[in-house]
């Protein structure tokens, strides 16, 4: 029997989280439904007792492919690890949060999209000022060492990962995708927690990264502000920023900044890393963007993604 438009996106979204074994409310099922038909949120509540067991099941509310229940508890323990991953990005950024010319950070990977487990660190996407983010790089990288914070190749359990930078005009990700529909970055850049963000580039960052809408057009992600305890600026902490940045901001600023960006390049190549990767989307190098995701499973994840398709009739 062929299956509606409706049934079909639900097929899409939850063979997608099927991946990582991760049920989703009906919530989430909504928000998360890969090019649905136009249907709005209580009309899609009405749908969902007529949708069989053949394409999905439910437990502790939480829905799944078919024969897959064991998940709901699978969520049930992630969420545990993620929350308390969640406190350890606060306190990391509460020590950074007066680095110059960081402008917010973003929780992302596992953490933010409550998978976390026992063993799992906790990625930051750092937003800094244009034209200063080696100079920022540097500094977060400083503090959040010293403070054992960071992660390293022999300490990674609760640590933080610095995986990600972006400068404040150089939000779109879309060059970055390495297929038009790249299904793993849309939700990815969907599923982020806002941790320190007093300028409120959140918003920002969403509106840039429009283009996944066109793919996900029921996703509110607004609403992930609200649940995180989200780090504000101190008095002093703010003044602080405020002096380094103004001292910085001119000659003397873009004198630091090309010598932090020397030093680093420098142990990067010492460290036997190819700081010329051309054509890599997964390792990006350049004054606007810092991107260090050398494992990067994004056509792995798109292809296992539409084998399963195949496999439920899609």
């Amino acid at each position: 029997m062929s299956k509606t438009p409706l049934e079909q996106s639900i097929c899409r979204a939850l063979a997608y989280f099927d991946l990582a074994d991760y049920p989703l409310t009906k919530e989430e099922l909504y928000a998360y439904l890969w090019q649905p038909p136009a249907i709005g949120f209580l009309d899609f509540l009405l749908h969902l007792p007529a949708i069989g067991d053949e394409i999905m099941q439910s437990k502790y509310g939480y829905y799944f492919l078919p024969g897959r229940a064991e998940l709901a508890e699978v969520r049930r323990r992630r969420l545990i690890f993620s929350e308390e991953n969640l406190k350890i990005a606060c306190q990391a950024a509460k020590k950074i949060r007066s680095v110059p010319f960081v402008r917010a950070v973003f929780v992302c990977n596992k953490v933010a999209s409550e998978q976390a487990n026992k063993d799992s660190d906790v990625d930051f996407l750092i937003i800094t000022e244009k034209n200063r983010i080696w100079l920022a790089r540097f500094f977060v990288t400083l503090v959040l060492s010293l403070f054992r914070l960071r992660r390293t190749d022999s300490h990674i359990e609760d640590r933080i990962c610095l995986s990600f930078y972006l400068t404040a005009d150089n939000l779109n990700l879309a060059p970055w995708r390495v297929n038009e529909d790249d299904v793993h970055f849309a939700y990815w850049l969907n599923q982020m927690y806002p941790v320190y963000d007093p300028d409120n580039y959140y918003a920002l960052f969403l509106e840039a990264n429009a283009w996944t809408r066109k793919y996900l057009p029921n996703i509110d992600s607004r609403y992930r502000t609200a649940f995180v305890n989200q780090v504000k600026d101190s008095r002093a902490g703010g003044l602080w920023k405020k002096a380094w940045e103004k001292m910085w901001q001119g000659a003397y600023g873009k004198v630091m900044e090309n010598q932090a960006k020397g030093m680093q390049l420098a142990k990067m190549k010492m460290s036997g890393k190819d700081v010329e990767r051309k054509g890599d989307k997964g390792v990006v190098i350049a004054d606007n963007i810092l991107k260090f995701h050398e494992k990067d499973t994004r056509e792995e994840y798109r292809h296992k993604w539409l084998e399963k398709m195949i496999m439920l009739g899609i």
